[in-house]
């Protein structure tokens, strides 16, 4: 397939990569009984949500190509954080490499509960973007709940942190 030219789509993976960077960055060095630790409404604990995205992401490249990345463990081991953040690294190299490759249009087919559905892949990386912001609000509300600082990953923190993709001037807001 042809390479696709640069989108906002694009873009939106490579927030959407940038921002599960930061929300990891700011678990490795908590302790287990943080890492254990939930808060109401959220997933789950800021360990089982990790391994949400990161698993989740994973799928969905593997629904749009046919062969999603593997981690070099098994889930029900309870890998360790910085386990989940190496594996996360691939996942987001894979989910970038996709979007750019494949057209938004193109049909992914799928069978589901015995009945085969078609939709197009812009979908998965709707529902990638998407799922990681809910999820990454989960880990944010559970870290401020314990006291602890949370990282700025929303599109603000996007712009400040990469000035040169957004023309960012010094002054101009």
């Amino acid at each position: 397939m042809e390479p696709q030219p640069e989108t906002t789509l694009v873009e939106l993976i490579r927030y959407n990569n940038w921002a599960n960077r930061q929300v990891f960055t700011a678990c490795l060095e908590l302790t287990p009984d943080q890492l254990a630790a939930s808060a109401p409404g959220a997933y789950g604990s800021i360990h089982r949500t990790l391994g949400h995205i990161t698993a989740a992401e994973a799928d969905y490249v593997g629904r749009i190509t046919g062969d999603g990345p593997q981690p070099p463990f098994r889930w029900e081991d309870g890998p360790a954080v910085a386990d989940i953040a190496a594996f996360a690294e691939l996942v987001a190299e894979a989910l970038l490499d996709v979007v750019q490759r494949i057209s938004p249009t193109e049909l992914v087919h799928e069978q589901e509960n015995g009945q085969f559905i078609d939709y197009q892949a812009r979908h998965l990386f709707m529902q990638a973007i998407n799922h990681g912001i809910e999820h990454r609000t989960n880990v944010t509300t559970i870290l401020n709940s314990l006291g602890l600082p949370t990282p700025e990953v929303d599109g603000w923190g996007y712009l400040f942190s990469h000035p040169d993709r957004f023309a960012l001037k010094e002054g101009s807001l």
